[in-house]
C-alpha cells in the first residue's frame, strides 16, 4: 500500500512540475537583450562617482577632502596646494578614485557640501587592465560633464553609453553610436563574439 501512495505521489509531483512549466511557456518573456538594450535605471542610481561641474565648465571641487575622510575603503586621494604665496584658498590639482576597491556608498556625494561629486548611472567597469579601474580628475570630470538630470538622492544620469553592439566595454573617453538593430538571434550573442 505505502508503494502504492508513494507513486501517486510522485507522479502528483511531476504534473505540479509540468503545469508550472507550460504556464510559463505561455506567459509573454521578459527577457532583456543586453548589452544590445541597457536597462533604464532609476534616479539615483549608484555607478562611479564621478566630478561635477558649474556652468563655465569649472570643478565645484574646492579641495575640502570631506569625501576621503568618510570614504569606508580610502580609495579616494585629493591632491591640492594653496593659492596666493601658500595663504589663500585650496587650489585642486588631483583627485584620484580607485573603482576596484569602491563599495558604490554614496558617502563621498552625501557628505559633500558643495554638490561637487555624485554617484553616476555608469556601471559597467569591467576590464582586463586593472590599471584603468584608477580615475583620474580628467576621466572622472569628462563624465561628470556628461550629466542630463539634476542630482537626485544623490546621483545623475550621463549620457555615457556604454557597450558597443559586440558587447565590449567601451573606454570611458570614447562615444558609441548603435546601430538600430533588432533582437539578436541566437547565432548572435555577445559572448559569441
Amino acid at each position: 500500500m505505502a508503494r502504492i501512495a508513494t507513486f501517486f505521489d510522485a507522479v502528483w509531483s511531476i504534473l505540479k512540475g509540468m503545469g508550472v512549466t507550460f504556464r510559463e511557456m505561455v506567459r509573454p518573456t521578459i527577457t532583456e537583450f543586453y548589452p544590445y538594450t541597457r536597462p533604464e535605471l532609476p534616479d539615483g542610481a549608484r555607478g562611479i562617482p564621478v566630478l561635477l561641474s558649474d556652468e563655465e565648465g569649472n570643478l565645484k571641487c574646492v579641495a575640502c577632502e570631506l569625501c576621503a575622510k568618510i570614504c569606508p575603503p580610502q580609495i579616494i586621494e585629493i591632491i591640492w596646494h594653496r593659492g596666493e604665496d601658500g595663504k589663500g584658498k585650496k587650489i585642486l590639482d588631483g583627485f584620484n578614485l580607485d573603482a576596484s576597491r569602491c563599495m558604490f556608498c554614496g558617502l563621498c556625494a552625501e557628505v559633500c557640501p558643495f554638490e561637487a561629486i555624485a554617484m553616476s548611472d555608469v556601471y559597467e567597469l569591467t576590464t582586463d587592465d586593472p590599471t584603468t579601474f584608477v580615475y583620474d580628475i580628467k576621466r572622472l570630470a569628462e563624465l561628470g560633464r556628461k550629466q542630463t538630470t539634476p542630482i537626485t538622492n544623490y546621483g545623475v544620469k550621463t549620457t555615457y553609453v556604454g557597450t558597443e553592439a559586440s558587447g565590449k566595454t567601451v573606454p570611458l573617453d570614447s562615444v558609441v553610436t548603435r546601430p538600430a538593430v533588432g533582437q539578436p538571434g541566437s547565432e548572435r550573442t555577445a559572448v559569441s563574439q
